[in-house]
């Protein structure tokens, strides 16, 4: 399979994470609760910058070239 198809997915997963930060706290924490719990401020605002730094690496990465066989 081809090395960019991994790459876009990726890069939906980033902007995923960007648009909808919480989803991936329920994801990986929200099961764990019992009652109403929500992630804080913090998880958010790093959760949207670390998405952003992946999907500008990924970008790079795609349009790059590195990865043509």
């Amino acid at each position: 399979m081809n090395m960019a198809v991994f790459i876009i997915l990726f890069i939906i997963l980033a902007i995923l994470n960007i648009v909808y930060p919480s989803f991936g706290w329920y994801l990986r924490y929200g099961w764990m609760v019992k009652g109403e719990s929500e992630p804080s401020e913090a998880y958010l605002i790093m959760s949207r910058v670390g998405g952003i730094v992946a999907l500008v690496l990924l970008i790079f990465v795609l349009f790059s070239g590195a990865f043509t066989y």
